[in-house]
């Protein structure tokens, strides 16, 4: 059986989810349907998933429909959410090709953010965390351990100076950072993480390869194997912090990828005018506001199917 995508069967689950709360508009289903259409993976995951539901038909329906309803703010329905996705780890991933349980893990983090919901949060015994939209950690500060676990998104992390420093260690999929009074952005992509570091110093320690230190004022994307060459740091990478997105000569595609993260619905830029280059500070949560400004700045138009359809297509 073909493995898919985490990130797929991730926006899968989210549209049933979504759907399954009952009182989705019209708009809401055929931009699922167009979601469906887009990409062969997306269909199978959808498949994949309505053959999981039937698997367990026994799950009383009371537990089903609370399980897939928006629980992200309501701690019964996200118990429920949980039940729902321990039931998956326990034999749904492998029906699901995904080739380990990872997929299942943002949905039981003690700590979540989503669509576009940006949070800022004190840690114990000094620091601070910023999570942006779309990701999901643990904090596990038992003893004298201080760690995070980064399953999915992006943080910006100021460590703080503390009487007795301890440093704090952040796992990924990819490895692990060694940080102490630091203040450091971390993301996590497909294929490996990016890292810059705007106060202090991170060792980087990737799953299988050689340690690395990452100063102040600089940047390098890391995966299990290695690190690459730092480059110079991009302060304007944090600037979600500050509910805003500056671009500087930034691809339209990643333009559009960065808002489809702080809006519902789908956002889609058309491959002939992906290569664009857009600069310019941009409200995160005023996405119409947002492509207006890029309508009146290159020869592009924004189409709305409806509310939650738009697409980015050549003027």
């Amino acid at each position: 059986m073909s493995a898919l995508d985490h990130a797929v069967v991730e926006q899968a689950i989210a549209w049933r989810v979504c759907l399954a709360t009952g009182t989705c508009a019209a708009e809401t289903f055929a931009a699922c349907q167009s979601w469906r259409a887009q990409h062969p993976e997306h269909e199978l995951a959808w498949q994949r998933l309505d053959a999981l539901e039937g698997r367990f038909a026994a799950i009383p329906a009371a537990l089903g429909h609370a399980t897939l309803a928006a629980a992200r703010h309501d701690p019964q329905r996200r118990r429920a959410l949980k039940a729902l996705v321990l039931l998956v780890a326990a034999g749904g991933a492998g029906m699901l090709g995904v080739s380990n349980g990872n997929v299942v893990q943002p949905w039981l983090a003690n700590l979540r953010t989503g669509v576009g919901e940006r949070r800022s949060l004190e840690l114990p015994g000094g620091g601070r965390l910023h999570m942006n939209a779309g990701s999901a950690l643990d904090i596990d500060f038992a003893g004298e351990r201080r760690l995070l676990r980064l399953y999915q998104g992006e943080i910006l992390l100021e460590t703080g100076n503390q009487a007795a420093p301890r440093p704090l260690l952040v796992s990924t999929d990819f490895g692990s950072l060694r940080a102490l009074d630091s203040r450091l952005l971390l993301r996590q992509h497909v294929d490996g993480m990016q890292l810059a570091v705007y106060a202090g110093a991170v060792e980087v320690r990737p799953a299988d390869g050689r340690r690395q230190r990452v100063e102040e004022g600089w940047q390098a994307r890391f995966d299990a194997h290695g690190v690459t060459a730092p480059q110079p740091a991009e302060s304007e990478r944090a600037s979600w912090v500050d509910g805003v997105l500056v671009a500087r000569d930034m691809r339209l595609d990643q333009f559009v990828a960065e808002f489809e993260r702080q809006r519902h619905g789908l956002l889609r830029c058309d491959p002939a005018i992906a290569g664009l280059r857009i600069s310019g500070v941009f409200p995160l949560d005023d996405s119409e506001r947002a492509l207006a400004a890029v309508a009146r700045t290159l020869p592009v138009q924004v189409v709305y199917r409806t509310r939650w359809w738009v697409t980015l297509q050549p003027a």
